[in-house]
């Protein structure tokens, strides 16, 4: 198998060059640096999950090429699903190893009059584990070379420029689901009495009271006499009585 990958990826990588560099004529390397990149995300387990535990990352270049040949090394905890150019008219045909952590792709642009791309030129579809947990991180690393080490190269058909591509990393980070805000109940608190109120109220029955008290007004016809009253009324009753006793 790692025979037959390894002349798979050389037929792929020897077609991509060719179609790139049909339309010039080969120049020497330039020291001029281009480099590959790739993307990451941050996504929450309720979206991987949604998405099926599968996430696409951009695959980019620093500068203008026509043909490149990349390898991208996956993480523990990640597989390999898929890989497409990004650009119209573009090739990139992906092999992977038998692992399945490894996958190496060569990518070729070429037109009529011979025009370079530049940033992102194919993107590469990985599954996450199913074990993957808030917190959790998965890196994927990109370089210019096979399976076997062996260094690729890239090249501007426009200017000429070619050489070995530098490398870069991205990364999977799973986020924690947002919380959702817990909302109370508002008890309205019972309206206390004021004090100032309660005073005054009692104070105007004081008051009231008072002057009932104080009130000399004559009793009206049927009303009881009052204890004192009664007791001066039997004593001048009586005293009445006894002067007329002694008249006769």
């Amino acid at each position: 198998m790692k025979t037959t990958l390894k002349k798979t990826m050389a037929a792929l990588s020897a077609a991509a060059v060719v179609a790139a560099s049909a339309a010039v004529m080969a120049v020497p390397t330039s020291a001029a640096g281009v480099s590959l990149t790739m993307g990451s995300k941050t996504l929450t387990l309720a979206e991987l999950k949604a998405a099926n535990y599968q996430v696409t990352l951009p695959i980019g270049v620093t500068d203008s090429i026509n043909s490149v040949g990349f390898g991208v090394t996956l993480g523990e905890g990640l597989t390999y699903v898929d890989l497409e150019a990004s650009v119209k008219k573009a090739t990139c045909l992906a092999a992977t190893n038998d692992a399945g952590n490894f996958v190496f792709a060569p990518f070729a642009y070429a037109t009529v009059p011979l025009k370079a791309v530049s940033g992102q030129i194919a993107a590469i579809t990985v599954e996450v584990s199913k074990d993957a947990k808030a917190g959790d991180t998965f890196t994927l690393s990109i370089d210019g070379k096979d399976s076997d080490g062996v260094e690729t190269s890239y090249k501007n058909g426009e200017t000429g420029d070619s050489g070995v591509p530098g490398g870069g990393a991205g990364t999977i980070t799973i986020a924690e689901d947002p919380t959702e805000p817990t909302t109370e109940a508002t008890t309205a608190a019972p309206t206390a009495t004021p004090v100032a109120a309660t005073t005054t109220t009692a104070a105007k029955v004081a008051t009231t009271t008072k002057k009932q008290a104080k009130s000399t007004s004559s009793p009206k016809t049927g009303d009881a006499l009052p204890v004192a009253g009664v007791a001066v009324a039997v004593a001048v009753i009586g005293g009445v009585a006894l002067v007329a006793k002694k008249r006769k």
